[in-house]
């Protein structure tokens, strides 16, 4: 009898071993309904949830943050490979990193000082908000305005795309203002394939601009 006991026991043991040395081959959060918050300095492999908000604390990272419908928020000094949501925003506290794209359908993308995009951020009709960041692809937006504050360069271009919907009404709409001011920097083209107006401050370094409907304020 005792001998069963001790060998029950030990089988406890070992499964128990299996399953922590399972977890500590990657570390992943994700949820269906709920929100999913990293720990502070704590490397993830993936952060993901349906139905809620994704928050990568204090000098955590992870490969992948995703929600589908909630916003996702790198605080201060995280970083991320790539982030992406569909129906919420994206925001980048001051010195927060994503390695590759920032995307977001339904919502806006925000970058707050010494933040850094290494690939495209892009919103479908979401504002673009950069201040005092840097983003090394382009900027991408249908319906949203674009805004780059303290500094903020942009070493790709910024393109605003006509809606997809173009022949549904989306002229009765207010034009996308795009604002860019006089220390910022955007290295590549200014493409708008739709109407935009465009306020450019004296000292700002942009490329070309590219629109046959683009008014300047």
């Amino acid at each position: 009898m005792k001998v069963s006991c001790l060998s029950v026991s030990a089988l406890l043991i070992l499964a128990c071993g299996a399953v922590a040395a399972a977890a500590g081959e990657g570390r992943s959060i994700s949820n269906v309904n709920g929100s999913v918050r990293a720990s502070p300095g704590v490397a993830y492999d993936s952060l993901t949830t349906v139905n809620g908000d994704v928050r990568v604390a204090k000098g955590a990272s992870a490969e992948v943050a995703k929600s589908v419908n909630g916003e996702v928020v790198l605080e201060t000094d995280s970083s991320v490979g790539r982030v992406s949501t569909v129906n919420g925003s994206v925001r980048l506290e001051n010195g927060a990193k994503v390695a590759n794209e920032a995307s977001t359908v339904n919502g806006g993308v925000s970058l707050g000082k010494g933040a850094r995009v290494g690939g495209d951020v892009s919103s479908v009709s979401g504002e673009i908000e950069l201040e005092g960041a840097e983003v090394a692809g382009n900027l991408t937006t249908y319906n949203g305005d674009i805004e780059l504050e303290g500094g903020s360069r942009v070493l790709g271009g910024i393109h605003i795309k006509k809606p997809k919907d173009s022949d549904n009404g989306w002229r009765h709409n207010s034009p996308p203002e795009v604002h860019i001011c006089s220390t910022c920097v955007v290295h590549g083209e200014l493409r708008f394939d739709r109407p935009v107006e465009l306020r450019v401050d004296p000292g700002a370094k942009i490329g070309t601009v590219i629109g046959d409907q683009v008014t300047r304020r």
